[in-house]
């Protein structure tokens, strides 16, 4: 079975001092064997996006993962309050294909605890005065449905990806097959014992091996 996924934990204070990617998650997620990190931007109501930043402060970024700035100063990245952010949703840069990609779910945030129904993908993360809208992706109980996404997301990359390396392990297997059988064959070996050390009969492994048996091409 392959490993789809291995969990990373991210922390840091400032992440939109990363003015060069897509940076700027609490929690990151990365793939064994496949350059795509996941994690979970923050929606405004005008449809902006938001993710990492200082306390109170969530920093914008675009569509495409870059951050904003405030009047294009480097040194000043535009922001947004907790209270703010009326949903969620999972983005993943996928550095296989150069590019970032923000996923159809919306996640809408309600600020009554008893309207949550996660499975209509409806959360609560406290009153407008508290930044618990900031770390929505640590929840526990949030976390497994955020990357159940994730995983639907990478998954053809991650198959195709498999099939790379086993056919690379497959070639690499078969080409010391040939040696261990030519190395047998210099030593006297017979066709029939070599057949069924590998599992077939004689007349396949002649067959398979045996130079002056293959027609020429």
């Amino acid at each position: 079975m392959i490993r789809l996924a291995t969990l990373v934990a991210i922390r840091d204070t400032d992440h939109c001092n990363n003015r060069t990617s897509m940076k700027g998650s609490e929690m990151g997620w990365f793939t064994e064997g496949s350059d795509h990190e996941g994690y979970v931007v923050c929606v405004f109501a005008d449809g902006m996006y938001g993710s990492g930043g200082k306390h109170m402060q969530i920093g914008l970024i675009n569509p495409d993962g870059t951050t904003i700035w405030e009047s294009d100063d480097p040194d000043s990245p535009a922001w947004r309050p907790p209270s703010q952010v009326v949903g969620w949703k999972v983005a993943c840069s996928c550095e296989p294909f150069k590019k970032h990609v923000i996923l159809d779910t919306l996640w809408t945030r309600v600020w009554d605890p008893a309207d949550e129904d996660l499975t209509r993908h409806r959360i609560y993360v406290g009153d407008p005065s508290s930044d618990d809208a900031t770390y929505v992706s640590d929840r526990e109980d949030l976390e497994p449905l955020f990357l159940a996404q994730w995983h639907s997301h990478i998954a053809p990359d991650l198959h195709l990806h498999a099939i790379q390396a086993l056919g690379g392990q497959l070639k690499k297997i078969e080409m010391q097959l040939d040696e261990a059988v030519a190395a047998a064959r210099a030593d006297g070996i017979s066709w029939d014992k070599i057949g069924r050390a590998f599992g077939i009969t004689r007349q396949g492994a002649q067959k398979r091996w045996d130079a002056s048996e293959r027609p020429s091409s």
